[in-house]
């Protein structure tokens, strides 16, 4: 006989923070985790600038890329040789120019008609070569010059030039030296190695060679020798070929046409696919336009602060790397949120961009779920208030709470919620509203039987100052609860709103009961997606891919309500729908499994009610919840979803950060780009994954999940295995959805407070 219980259970409010003891947000003490919290220690963060190239005919075709100590870029292309610094370019060589060698502050050009020497003191052409230069090689010691039939060497300062001709095939893209003296050569129809002493070695064939078409030759640290090729890149070690690297081991893109190496033997590739490199074991990709102008890679430079130049054909990007902390890295996140996604009446979500990419005009824009994503905004704000006391993150979490409820006022209702609201003054909507024909109406029906034909989706506000939006979904709905719930516990009693939560909730859950668990929109009907009641998810078809979801959102409204109000008419219907309705049978899968249901809003809608049946103190009822949890997180653990992990952490009591991959998940939060421009990332071309229909069967996927900096920002409802992700950098992410778990994972002392700041 299941235990029925009639109090509200215990509540916390924002005051209890992390220390020697934590309790979970749902009264149920626990000792602090038995693990220690990931250090908070400074790390390499990567991000990029753009650099045009000069608006000159002829110097976008980029052909060599060098960096000088001055940090001054210099690039050789059809037009001739140009420098960039101080964001200024000049151009001290005219005529096409293939191939750049800094010395110190010297820059040696080869060109079509020659070597040039270009420094401080002018530019300079060698009198003893008056044949097209393709390739060069520099350091200390010397300068060795390429052409199609003969090679010239400078030894020392000496400043005579001795040559020699050139046997091999007359394709050279590219020379190096090795600390022996000898020279290898990189030719469109094979390699050469040239010795100090004794005869050529030629490599041309398949053991050899993955492809005799060699566009670059570097030497690394540890005396490797790397030739790239439009096959991937071989590796030579003592004048013997010891491996290589290609689809079929690894590389997202094979087409290498450029090569650098950093003092510490990373080694860069300039793909087809973009900037591709190989550190300590593991590829990394730079593509798209978060790094990239264009993904076409031509060339590549090292300066010697560590910034990596990528040369594309269109324009120059410029990879830096800083270190900071998370803690750091949150606090520019939020100034992006503060500056460019709260509008009014406070409401947080995305903007759109005037210009691809240009973060300086910007348009605030309504979307459907602004109401679960502004939620969402509040806990993360909740949370950072009860792991800091922050006084801003109360003042935006109590004003998040005020615009949530306005949701509700705006419709003149007793308790139906809008969708969004924005100003009367906008004159663009997204999904506006329209006129339906007799025909539209049963085209819709037919394409999908549940359809409701809403022609006004947006109504005036009885002030006349604001268009608010219906049909409002069970997203919105769910988003709602689980903000008021964080809020509660963690910011209200400071802000003074504890009751206004209390009433406000109350109002919302007696709409619904009043439905008979239905959204009822303005006029009369349930919405779209506002359906829970329980004959209708057992008992009609149309409804069998909700019954799991919706079951276990309908009672974490009532629970929560309970919860918060201690009023025992919610417990009661709540244990009716247990009893009577098996909804404890249903929410111990919460997930439709048949794979043309399956969604990752689904996903994120369960995340949002956990909480609230987590509030639960029957231990038979809360085994089902601990059931349901374990049966979600299983099927993405691996996804390294920081919110997701922490979530389910959280509400499990773990005390083993294997079990929720924390390491690995900070780690993401780590490697995530401090961009968000929600720039189009697009992987159909990578040829290190499968393309398959899983998880979700509607769309391409990939065969795995990709690190964050090589895949489209997406929030946690989005599916992180697809394709193509991204809205071509027209518009820009909020950054809750890494704010939220980040302060989720300080408040829980899964992550530790900044040990340097």
């Amino acid at each position: 006989m299941r235990s029925k219980i009639n109090n509200a259970g215990v509540r916390f409010g924002a005051s209890l923070r992390v220390g020697a003891t934590l309790f979970l947000l749902f009264g149920m003490p626990a000792a602090a985790a038995s693990f220690p919290a990931i250090a908070d220690t400074p790390f390499v963060q990567e991000y990029r600038t753009e650099v045009a190239y000069p608006d000159i005919p002829g110097a976008r075709q980029a052909r060599a890329i060098a960096v000088t100590p001055d940090g001054a870029l210099w690039l050789a292309a059809k037009a001739g040789v140009f420098r960039y610094l101080g964001g200024a370019w000049s151009q001290p060589h005219r005529g096409s120019t293939y191939a750049l060698a800094a010395k110190e502050t010297t820059v040696w050009a080869g060109a079509w008609d020659g070597l040039y020497r270009i420094s401080s003191e002018g530019e300079q052409k060698v009198v003893a070569i008056d044949a097209p230069v393709v390739a060069l090689w520099a350091d200390k010691a010397a300068v060795i010059a390429a052409g199609q039939q003969r090679f010239w060497q400078l030894e020392g300062n000496s400043g005579s030039w001795t040559s020699r001709p050139w046997k091999g095939a007359r394709g050279v893209r590219a020379i190096a030296r090795d600390a022996g003296g000898g020279l290898w050569v990189a030719t469109r129809m094979g390699g050469y190695y040239v010795p100090a002493q004794g005869p050529m070695r030629e490599f041309h064939d398949e053991s050899q060679l993955l492809s005799g078409s060699l566009f670059d030759v570097k030497l690394a640290p540890d005396a490797s020798v790397w030739l790239a090729s439009d096959a991937g890149v071989d590796i030579y070690r003592k004048g013997v070929r010891s491996g290589h690297f290609d689809a079929s081991n690894g590389m997202p893109n094979q087409q290498v046409r450029a090569l650098e190496v950093e003092p510490d033997g990373t080694i860069w590739m300039g793909t087809r696919l973009g900037a591709l490199r190989r550190m300590n074991g593991r590829w990394s990709l730079r593509h798209s336009r978060r790094w990239l102008p264009s993904d076409d890679v031509l060339a590549l430079a090292v300066g010697r602060n560590g910034d990596v130049w990528v040369a594309t054909g269109a324009g120059l990007s410029v990879i830096h790397r800083k270190k900071m902390t998370l803690a750091q890295k949150a606090e520019y996140y939020q100034q992006i949120l503060e500056a460019r996604h709260v509008r009014p009446p406070g409401l947080v979500e995305q903007c759109n961009l005037k210009r691809q990419g240009d973060t300086s005009e910007f348009l605030p824009r309504d979307d459907d779920n602004d109401g679960q994503y502004t939620s969402m905004y509040l806990a993360m704000e909740s949370f950072r208030y009860a792991a800091t006391h922050d006084p801003r993150a109360l003042a935006n979490a109590a004003k998040a709470f005020r615009a949530l409820r306005f949701l509700q006022e705006v419709t003149g209702t007793s308790g139906f919620v809008a969708r969004t609201v924005v100003p009367a003054a906008w004159t663009r909507v997204h999904d506006p509203n329209q006129a339906l024909s007799d025909e539209d109406r049963i085209d819709r029906q037919v394409q999908n039987p549940r359809s409701k034909n809403v022609e006004k989706r947006w109504r005036p506000s009885a002030d006349g100052k604001w268009l608010w939006k219906g049909d409002t979904s069970s997203d919105e709905i769910t988003g709602h609860f689980y903000g008021y719930l964080m809020y509660y516990n963690l910011a209200a009693a400071e802000a003074g709103d504890r009751q206004a939560v209390r009433d406000h909730i109350r109002r919302l859950m007696d709409y619904l009961i009043d439905g008979n668990y239905t959204l009822r929109d303005i006029d009369g009907t349930p919405t779209l997606w506002g359906v829970w009641t329980p004959e209708r998810l057992l008992h009609h078809p149309d409804w069998r891919a909700e019954r799991w979801t919706n079951a276990l959102e309908l009672l974490s409204y009532l629970q929560t309500t309970y919860y918060l109000t201690g009023d025992s008419k919610y417990r009661k219907r709540y244990m009716e729908l247990i009893d009577r309705y098996r909804f404890d049978r249903l929410a111990r899968r919460p997930l439709a499994t048949e794979p043309s249901e399956r969604t990752y809003f689904d996903h994120e809608l369960v995340a949002l009610a956990f909480p609230g049946v987590m509030t639960e103190k029957d231990p038979g009822i809360l085994a089902v919840y601990r059931e349901a949890l374990h049966f979600w997180i299983g099927d993405m653990r691996n996804d390294l979803s920081s919110y997701y992990n922490f979530t389910w952490a959280s509400l499990s009591g773990a005390q083993d950060p294997r079990s929720f991959a924390l390491p690995e998940c900070v780690d993401a939060m780590r490697e995530q780009p401090l961009d968000l421009v929600q720039w189009t990332v697009d992987n159909r071309r990578r040829e290190d994954v499968r393309f398959v229909h899983r998880p979700d069967i509607e769309r391409p996927q990939l065969s795995r999940i990709l690190p964050v900096s090589e895949r489209g920002l997406i929030r946690w409802d989005g599916n992180p295995y697809n394709v193509t992700q991204g809205e071509n950098g027209m518009s820009e992410s909020s950054g809750v959805f890494w704010l939220l778990p980040y302060w989720m994972g300080r408040y829980y002392n899964y992550i530790g407070v900044p040990t340097t700041h």
